[in-house]
């Protein structure tokens, strides 16, 4: 059988075919439009066995395109397609990034995890829980500029009452000065705009989860609600992709690095090499850690005393992490 690599950019495309028995590669180079890619899959289609392509901008119509042709479509992330070359100096071409991204398929260098490219469901629903996220950052980014602003005009107060209505009805009765006023006037409408985006946008997340299982499997964990539900399905998918539950939190990036020589060992950082939106929101399902109603409040309080509390929530989010790999494959068997 034979393996691909293309390697994706906006301007063109450069596709390697390799012959694993042989080691003959064949090379073409053409313009990234939906004619070309079609004329080198029907020159290719039933002979590949798959093809491999980096996730960066413009690999889903990519991936669609090749999906509806035949073929076995494999999604890398960049910067392990690196990693795995070693941090020798080298050339660095469009022909052999191709050449490389065929290689890793022939010599089954990617795991199911790593390569794993999810259904149209889950594509959609991650589009929607990853534009809830923005809209939320930007709204609380509009919250911190009128926060500084009224700080600087001798008003200071909480930045979280800002947000709501009897924070928004004391904003309205200072006696500030007209341009204030404007700028004030400005800020509040653009969170008002995006917190009827984010209004609507949270309803359909909701009856989602409230129709899904999966979502309903992972609302039993504690910190878990409906909307952060959809953020960790869309995150994790398939979890039989993961052969153990550790195996996700490193995808989360949770995992800490781990500095090893001779007798000497000792943990780093942490890793951050995986999704940040799985990381986000593991994290965020720890924040009700420090209950006494939590299940992981006598691991919480223990991480604190030894670490800090910003380790403990992190110790506190691999927990959460494990048990969401859990519930969705016992949901899925």
């Amino acid at each position: 059988m034979l393996y691909a690599g293309i390697d994706i950019h906006k301007s063109v495309f450069q596709a390697v075919v390799l012959d694993p028995d042989t080691g003959e590669l064949t090379e073409s180079r053409f313009q990234p439009t939906r004619e070309q890619l079609a004329d080198w899959a029907t020159e290719w289609q039933g002979k590949l066995a798959s093809v491999a392509i980096e996730a960066t901008t413009g690999w889903r119509w990519v991936a669609r395109d090749l999906a509806q042709h035949g073929f076995e479509v494999h999604l890398v992330d960049p910067g392990r397609a690196s990693a795995l070359q070693g941090r020798r100096r080298r050339p660095k071409t469009d022909r052999l990034d191709a050449r490389w991204l065929a290689l890793l398929l022939a010599r089954q260098l990617l795991s199911e995890c790593e390569s794993w490219l999810p259904p149209a469901e889950i594509q959609r629903l991650r589009d929607k829980t990853r534009l809830r996220k923005t809209l939320a950052g930007e709204r609380t980014g509009w919250a911190q500029r009128l926060h500084a602003l009224l700080t600087h005009e001798g008003w200071p107060c909480a930045r979280g009452r800002l947000l709501t209505g009897e924070g928004r009805r004391w904003v309205d009765a200072l006696n500030l000065e007209p341009y204030v006023r404007t700028q004030v006037e400005v800020m509040l409408a653009m969170i008002a705009a995006l917190e009827q985006q984010l209004e609507l946008l949270e309803r359909e997340l909701r009856n989602f989860a409230r129709a899904d299982q999966r979502c309903q499997a992972l609302e039993t964990i504690f910190g878990v609600g409906p909307i952060l539900a959809c953020h960790l399905l869309a995150e994790i998918g398939d979890a039989h992709r993961f052969q153990r539950a550790r195996q996700l939190v490193r995808a989360s990036g949770l995992d800490p690095t781990v500095v090893e020589s001779a007798d000497s060992k000792r943990r780093g950082r942490l890793a951050k090499q995986g999704s940040r939106h799985l990381r986000w929101a593991l994290v965020e399902a720890a924040q009700h850690a420090h209950r006494h109603t939590s299940p992981d409040h006598a691991l919480y309080t223990s991480a604190v005393r030894r670490c800090g509390r910003g380790r403990a929530r992190l110790t506190v989010a691999r927990k959460i992490g494990h048990r969401a790999f859990h519930v969705l494959r016992a949901e899925a068997a």
